[in-house]
């Protein structure tokens, strides 16, 4: 949906060009709204220097925030840097969560109103048929190999009901967490959208992405601990939901990309899942 560029200037700082799009009406918006919510709250996102929300292609011109994405920098940092950045995203997380939430509202969406499901167990068996037909579709994995789970997911229905519909920032993992090359967190970028349910959850994503490329998971546990979480059944259950979501987008074209159908990656991903769904 999106094209991102960086301008450079021989007089003027660098900015972020953000074009969305001509369907992407709503993510743009949603972005300007959240910026004008979090940042005088103190949430850490690039200034919006010059918006056009309402053209074939809208687009928002940003501050260009010193750094790079985490993943690309996290296994350079040392601990104390990588406490710094996990401290840090802790805070926003914080700032986010004290956002009004409605009771029977979860899921993603820039307000609580807009939350599109009515309980926490449903935004994720809301998804089951879109996972299997991926995993068909891509013919890389066993299909059958991901039911057990669905069948732990059913059985949870109850502890995930009990969920309260917490705002969070749900893409703040390898991505969108920018840090500078000297190992300083700079900001968050490309928050078009909150989450209302578990805030574990991000960290479950963070988790997932740092296990599949290789990187050091001491990150995630350090924002359980600094955050209060629980590593408990449902925290596994959310990390096999997203290896389940991983294996469904192998073999499928995004963002005009190549098709990536590396067999030992695709066996590594195979089996984290089923060493995960074994822990449940």
């Amino acid at each position: 949906m999106h094209y991102v560029y960086e301008a450079t200037f021989e007089d003027h700082p660098p900015v972020v060009v953000r074009i969305a799009a001509s369907y992407g009406h709503a993510a743009m918006r949603g972005a300007a709204r959240l910026s004008r919510l979090l940042r005088p709250r103190g949430v850490p996102l690039p200034a919006i220097l010059a918006e056009n929300l309402d053209g074939p292609f809208p687009c928002l011109i940003l501050e260009r925030l010193p750094g790079t994405d985490l993943g690309d920098v996290i296994g350079s940092l040392s601990k104390d840097q990588a406490d710094a950045v996990v401290t840090a995203v802790v805070a926003a997380q914080r700032i986010v969560a004290d956002l009004p939430s409605a009771a029977d509202r979860y899921g993603y969406a820039v307000s609580c109103q807009e939350a599109p499901h009515t309980s926490w167990s449903q935004f994720f068996l809301s998804g089951r048929e879109w996972t299997r037909a991926r995993i068909v579709a891509a013919g890389i994995y066993d299909v059958e190999e991901i039911e057990p789970l669905f069948a732990v997911l059913q059985d949870m229905e109850g502890v995930l009901n009990a969920v309260a519909p917490t705002p969070f920032l749900h893409d703040t993992t390898t991505k969108n967490v920018i840090v500078t090359a000297e190992g300083r967190f700079s900001g968050i970028v490309d928050v078009d959208d909150l989450c209302f349910g578990d805030p574990r959850f991000a960290v479950a994503l963070t988790w997932v992405a740092l296990l599949t490329r290789g990187l050091p998971l001491d990150y995630t546990a350090t924002w359980m601990r600094v955050a209060g979480f629980a590593d408990d059944r449902l925290f596994r259950v959310y990390l096999a939901l997203i290896l389940a979501g991983f294996m469904s987008e192998r073999g499928m074209q995004f963002n005009r990309a190549e098709v990536d159908t590396n067999s030992e990656y695709d066996q590594r991903l195979r089996q984290f899942f089923l060493d995960t769904l074994a822990q449940l």
